[in-house]
């Protein structure tokens, strides 16, 4: 093709460019004026009005632009409108989503006036870490605090590999496997992207979803809670590019098998990511799950998370990393920030993995409390719904989910009434140790 044709065809692009622009100019106008009549609510954004735009403009469309780059140029129409209706003067500002999100809170962490608390509220490992990260805490002089940790965890990556026969270059560490989740958005979805995840999910999935600019697509779940591989894929469209899918999830405890998993991959598209959230995923005990990594060989488009908060007991310390295709992690390593870990979470995770009998223990001693816990329950005529994971989770009324949180936070135990997940009716109880847990029946017990 010479230059004059190539140069005739811009021209043209010139004068749709012109007409689109008179086009935005008069749509501009149509949205100022129906932003004067809502003038008298708080909120101008209708989420599901805009969804039947774009279901309509995707149906309608015949231009040859992917369908997930006119979902993505509409939402930056539809987030141009809601400036224009809300007119804000401001110097500062962000995009819709970051202004949408409520800022992750999680369990409670003290009663005023009470000091001596049983905080059965975030999952952590009541037990703590393995005796012997206590005993080289108390034996040396912590670290250079002067030099930056190692810049990509490497000694710590080629310990995981070793313990669970990986590859230590698709290993990628995180500070906590929230941050390696966080990771996947920053490196796969761009504005007005989807990502998928349960209505009943980990807090973070939607909050990471509006950092990076993408919309929530919610699982649907059935009457036990559980998400199925059909209620997935009814959330996937065009522009999906994640689904986060704890495993077990926190904090209904459901689980979905290996085989479905694999189900679910054999049918989703290759180019949407699969994130495996595994934080207690130590803590299963069911022959029909996967609690490996082998799916990350199988399917270059799956990420499995894991943690060191929960059964190693290293909350505090932040460490947590994330295994997949080497592709995937390749990328992920681009995003990831360096020295985002720092040294002694390095090290005391080493010397965590280095001590299976402990790492045994724990997680014996949490089948066992759990287990007479919930029959304990059951003589109270609280029944725990099944369910995998560190806690006990109990679907009852709302009065009685309020009635149960509040008279243990009264008498010094913290628990979890689920409202910020959807869930009012519902309380998620850590299991901790037995003397802990032996105080909360004893509380229960006195509810009038």
């Amino acid at each position: 093709m010479d230059n004059n044709k190539i140069d005739i065809l811009r021209g043209n692009i010139n004068s749709l460019d012109d007409k689109i622009l008179d086009l935005l100019r008069k749509r501009a106008e149509i949205v100022t004026e129906i932003g004067e009549y809502k003038k008298s609510k708080t909120a101008v954004v209708d989420i599901e009005r805009e969804q039947k735009v774009l279901d309509r403009l995707l149906k309608n469309s015949q231009a040859k632009y992917s369908k997930d780059s006119i979902v993505r140029i509409w939402r930056e129409i539809f987030q141009a409108s809601t400036k224009l209706q809300q007119n804000k003067k401001s110097d500062i500002d962000t995009k819709r989503s970051i202004n949408s999100i409520k800022i992750y809170k999680g369990g409670k962490s003290s009663i005023k006036g009470k000091e001596n608390i049983i905080k059965l509220s975030s999952n952590e490992n009541s037990h703590g870490p393995s005796p012997k990260v206590i005993e080289y805490i108390n034996k040396q002089k912590l670290f250079n605090q002067h030099r930056y940790p190692n810049i990509d965890g490497v000694k710590l990556r080629e310990k995981l590999a070793s313990v669970n026969n990986l590859d230590p270059k698709r290993i990628v560490i995180g500070c906590g496997s929230d941050e390696t989740l966080l990771f996947a958005a920053l490196a796969f979805c761009k504005d007005g992207d989807e990502i998928v995840h349960a209505e009943h999910g980990f807090e973070m999935y939607s909050i990471i979803s509006k950092i990076v600019g993408a919309t929530s697509k919610l699982i649907k779940e059935d009457e036990n809670f559980k998400v199925s591989i059909d209620s997935i894929l009814n959330e996937v469209t065009p522009s999906t590019k994640i689904i986060y899918l704890a495993n077990p999830n926190n904090p209904t405890g459901t689980y979905l098998t290996k085989k479905e998993i694999i189900q679910l991959l054999n049918v989703l598209p290759k180019n949407i990511i699969l994130v495996l959230d595994g934080a207690y995923a130590e803590y299963v005990n069911k022959d029909d799950y996967d609690g490996g990594f082998t799916l990350a060989n199988d399917f270059e488009n799956v990420i499995i998370t894991r943690t060191f908060s929960k059964v190693f007991g290293l909350a505090g310390l932040r460490i947590g990393w994330c295994y997949s295709s080497e592709k995937v992690a390749l990328i992920l390593n681009k995003v990831k920030g360096p020295f985002n870990t720092q040294s002694i979470s390095q090290e005391m995770a080493i010397i965590a993995l280095d001590d299976k009998d402990y790492l045994n223990k724990v997680i014996e001693n949490n089948h066992k409390i759990k287990n007479w816990f919930e029959e304990e329950l059951k003589k109270l005529y609280i029944n725990a719904k099944p369910s995998e994971g560190n806690f006990s989770f109990i679907e009852t009324s709302e009065a009685k989910a309020k009635e149960i949180s509040t008279h243990l936070a009264n008498e010094g135990i913290l628990v979890r009434q689920l409202d910020s997940y959807g869930l009012p009716n519902c309380v998620r109880i850590t299991i901790g140790t037995k003397q802990e847990m032996e105080s909360t029946i004893q509380s229960l017990k006195r509810i009038s």
